[in-house]
């Protein structure tokens, strides 16, 4: 399986489950990583941030690009969740934005089963173990 995990409101929400999971989803020959609305240059600072909070390095990493900068973020990740073949996709949708969640289910259609909606803790700038 391919899956894949978003940063704010998701894994740094639960960052003692998703360091467990990634772990455990590896070790079974599970392709795990990051798919994010962060741009291309957060890449390095959110590779370096996992690496001092003893995450398992991600399989892949995969930022928004400039053309997707301003439309809702489920366009973008719904967009490479089908080209590249991700299974499942860990997000808060935007922290419960209603336009986030219908985004996705408008545009994966019957496969919007693939989006594992997180729910996000308060306060939002905060990030748990």
């Amino acid at each position: 399986m391919k899956i894949s995990i978003d940063f704010d409101g998701t894994l740094w929400s639960h960052m003692e489950f998703f360091r467990e999971f990634m772990a455990a989803m590896q070790n079974y020959g599970h392709e795990v990583g990051m798919l994010t609305a962060h741009s291309e240059n957060m890449r390095e600072t959110d590779l370096a941030l996992l690496e001092l909070r003893k995450f398992p390095v991600p399989d892949f990493w995969l930022g928004r690009p400039e053309e997707y900068q301003g439309a809702n973020s489920a366009d973008f990740k719904s967009d490479v969740i089908l080209r590249e073949g991700i299974d499942l996709h860990f997000d808060d949708c935007d922290f419960d934005n209603p336009e986030t969640s219908q985004t996705f289910d408008e545009k994966l259609g019957p496969l919007a089963y693939k989006v594992i909606r997180v729910r996000h803790r308060e306060p939002r700038n905060v990030h748990y173990e």
